[in-house]
């Protein structure tokens, strides 16, 4: 089972892609580790903590590529990451598109002076705001004060 560890540890650090798993590769490999735990000589034991460094090592190359977007011959342990990976990447994409959209309909301006709660456009309770705060605003908002002298752009 070592040999066999090792070739499949060989050719996924060879490629860049997830290779194929037998479906009952690391159940066998995780009985071959539970009879060697049993053992007590000194070479299992060398087995042992070959067997359990090679384990790990595979997952973590496989882990890096399902991270980096790889999704061919998962295996069932590996699908969950996978579409966890791809629901955070569809999350982050839409957040990021919702803050800059929202950054077109608003102004960074830094108040001149101390300025009291007041009431926006939607009745929302804005403020109050400390003199040298720099704000993000609605443009219609930013302007008013613009004009008034109450903040400056950012």
């Amino acid at each position: 089972m070592l040999n066999l560890l090792e070739e499949k540890l060989k050719k996924e650090r060879e490629s860049n892609t997830l290779l194929v798993l037998e479906k009952d590769f690391l159940f066998r490999l995780q009985e071959q580790i539970t009879v060697l735990k049993q053992l007590d000589d000194p070479i299992s034991q060398k087995k042992l903590l070959l067997l359990e460094e090679g384990m790990k090592e595979l997952v973590d190359l496989r882990a890096e590529k399902i991270l980096r977007g790889e999704t061919t011959h998962l295996t069932a342990a590996e699908r969950p990451l996978a579409e966890f990976i791809i629901t955070f990447k569809k999350f982050k994409k839409d957040v990021l598109k919702t803050l800059l959209q929202k950054e077109t309909t608003t102004r960074r301006v830094m108040a001149l002076k101390d300025l009291p709660q007041f009431y926006g456009p939607e009745m929302e309770v804005l403020g109050p705001f400390k003199k040298g705060e720099v704000i993000l605003l609605d443009n219609t908002i930013a302007t008013l004060l613009l004009e008034k002298g109450m903040v400056e752009e950012r």
